[in-house]
């Protein structure tokens, strides 16, 4: 007798921790779905449908500007002559070049 009580009240503990353990499974797992459902944003998501769209591009274009109409072009020449007759020519897609004489310093 003594023995079928105490194989009865351990029983009812296991399944009272069992049933406990699978409420916070299944509690846990609804709340990771909610999150995985909200990771898609939309504004994330148009971010990365632009980056992709401007990757294609990118590679279409080759060495020029994505998007580098002949107007654009024109325009951006109209600036660089307008620069290099300020500053005195040159090429203006390198890094000056500076000379520094020690017996001067």
């Amino acid at each position: 007798m003594a023995v079928a009580f105490r194989f009865t009240r351990q029983l009812s503990q296991t399944a009272g921790s069992l049933m406990a353990s699978c409420r916070r499974n299944l509690g846990m797992a609804s709340v990771l779905m909610a999150k995985a459902d909200k990771s898609v944003d939309p504004i994330q998501k148009l971010f990365v449908e632009k980056l992709q769209e401007y990757k294609k591009k990118s590679a279409a274009s080759g060495d020029e500007l994505v998007d580098f109409t002949p107007d654009k072009k024109a325009k951006m020449e109209v600036e660089m002559d307008q620069i290099r007759k300020r500053f005195g020519g040159g090429n203006l897609e390198e890094f000056p070049k500076f000379d520094f004489d020690e017996a001067s310093a």
